[in-house]
């Protein structure tokens, strides 16, 4: 009962309202994830999978960020020409998606589960995991 009676505490309005907005996004942050159709791989993880024959290597970043070096057998499509693009890629094949971090990425990863691919991974920490990691890069 103390708790309830501080936080209705009219000094303390602004606490009660943090709090709350607090636990709203920690919920809703909570729903996004278990909704999400891709999945966010590790470096690890990645690798593994490119052993495999029927993957598509997806670069979405842009041609200047791509002349820094790419991922050896990737297809090259900038993020904004993905939508319009979706048709050149295999729904059947799996699809792993990197950019320079990893959070455009995860944009296309969504908008592919969206688009029937069912299988669909994110590299977590893009290129810059990658050439961190010393993986292979070609220029």
């Amino acid at each position: 009962m103390e708790i309830l009676d501080f936080l209705r505490d009219d000094e303390q309005i602004f606490t009660t309202i943090t709090l709350v907005i607090l636990i709203i996004l920690l919920i809703g942050n909570i729903v996004v994830d278990k909704l999400k159709k891709y999945k966010d791989i590790d470096l690890n993880a990645a690798v593994t999978l490119m052993d495999k024959k029927d993957l598509i290597i997806l670069d979405v970043r842009e041609e200047k960020e791509r002349n820094a070096g790419y991922i050896v057998n990737d297809t090259h499509i900038p993020m904004g020409q993905v939508k319009n693009k979706l048709s050149t890629l295999d729904k059947n094949k799996k699809v792993l998606v990197y950019c320079r971090k990893g959070s455009r990425s995860a944009h296309i990863a969504g908008m592919l589960t969206r688009n029937k691919f069912d299988q669909v991974y994110n590299l977590k920490g893009g290129i810059n995991a990658w050439k961190k990691a010393n993986l292979p890069i070609k220029s």
